[in-house]
């Protein structure tokens, strides 16, 4: 099972986007000191655990809480060990959805720093709503009917790696150039942004409420006490949370515009098509999150006007929009590029 994983050269490596299916276990390590303990602990070749959850995007949780992160932006060193795991038979698009979607639900919650000790201790019996990486992940299949581990809430990613119910993934990395390594080093980070802002609102909300997890915690928070609206509505306007989206349009202005994608295609097209093509992959049309996020906001502005909430009713409805657009633009390039 551990083939794929012999350093071929001096060359940094990230994930293989182009092998890559919604819903994959991802495994890996690192050099840092933290990794080499749960390595050590665990007696194991890997330390941390992630979930692929869209397009060059995984959801993980460190530290720093449950958030999300760009696989073109992680880099491993040759010798680091990295694996990518599915059901056998693979995950059919709903269920899919559904794994992934559970963990978005989680995106800002806090790490369970003493509970992940026990898990790489052999200990601990049930969990708290916190989170580590390889609870997340077994969390998220067990809640779809995939038991992945014996027990969800303290697992570890040795115990993923092992589990009778995942296979091995080919060629789950491929070399980085020092060119590529450098030109993502001073690229502008979205998903870091997003971090920074989520947890801006989290932290000013745990002020209020010290049991809130995540930012449906928060909407309940608001919805149940009228009072913390505007305060609320104020963590989110200073967070920057409602502008994070226009770093993709500065960053890949041709996902939104068909004349610049014509440009791009023109002189990367192999790399044009695989972006089509993945953004356009089974279940892109009929899982629109954000117009579903929107429908929520929706409903709650139905029964309890809020502030808050009528603010993220609109933002989700624009963000729908532009995602409605960026497939658009995907399916009209391959329509003139058969």
């Amino acid at each position: 099972m551990y083939e794929g994983n012999k350093p071929h050269g001096t060359m940094k490596k990230r994930l293989n986007d182009k092998v890559l299916k919604r819903g994959d276990v991802i495994l890996t390590t690192s050099d840092a000191g933290i990794s080499k303990l749960i390595r050590a602990t665990t007696i194991s070749p890997i330390s941390h655990a992630m979930l692929y959850v869209d397009h060059c995007s995984v959801i993980d949780a460190t530290g720093d809480g449950v958030h999300s992160a760009n696989t073109q932006r992680l880099f491993f060193e040759p010798h680091n060990a990295v694996f990518v795991l599915r059901v056998e038979g693979g995950l059919d698009p709903a269920t899919a959805v559904k794994i992934c979607n559970y963990v978005r639900e989680r995106v800002g919650s806090e790490y369970a720093t003493w509970e992940a000790g026990r898990a790489w201790q052999g200990l601990g019996k049930k969990g708290t709503p916190k989170q580590f990486c390889s609870r997340l992940v077994a969390q998220a299949y067990a809640a779809n009917g995939f038991n992945l581990v014996k027990n969800t809430d303290f697992c570890t990613p040795k115990k993923l790696l092992k589990s009778a119910k995942l296979v091995e993934i080919a060629d789950p990395t491929v070399e980085v150039t020092d060119e590529e390594y450098r030109a993502w080093q001073i690229h502008p980070n979205g998903l870091d942004m997003m971090r920074q802002s989520t947890n801006h609102i989290l932290n000013g909300a745990r002020n209020i409420d010290k049991s809130i997890q995540h930012l449906s915690d928060v909407d309940t928070l608001v919805l149940e006490h009228s009072e913390y609206d505007e305060a609320v509505l104020q963590l989110y306007i200073e967070s920057g949370f409602l502008h994070v989206w226009k770093t993709d349009h500065e960053i890949n202005p041709w996902h939104y515009d068909g004349q610049l994608m014509e440009d791009v295609g023109s002189r990367n097209y192999d790399d044009v098509r695989w972006y089509c093509e993945s953004t356009l992959s089974e279940g892109s049309r009929t899982d629109n999150r954000y117009a579903a996020n929107a429908k929520v906001y929706q409903h709650y502005q139905s029964m309890r006007p809020r502030k808050t909430i009528a603010m993220l009713m609109a933002f989700y409805q624009m963000l729908a929009e532009q995602h409605a657009r960026r497939l658009d633009i995907a399916e009209n390039w391959l329509k003139r590029h058969p």
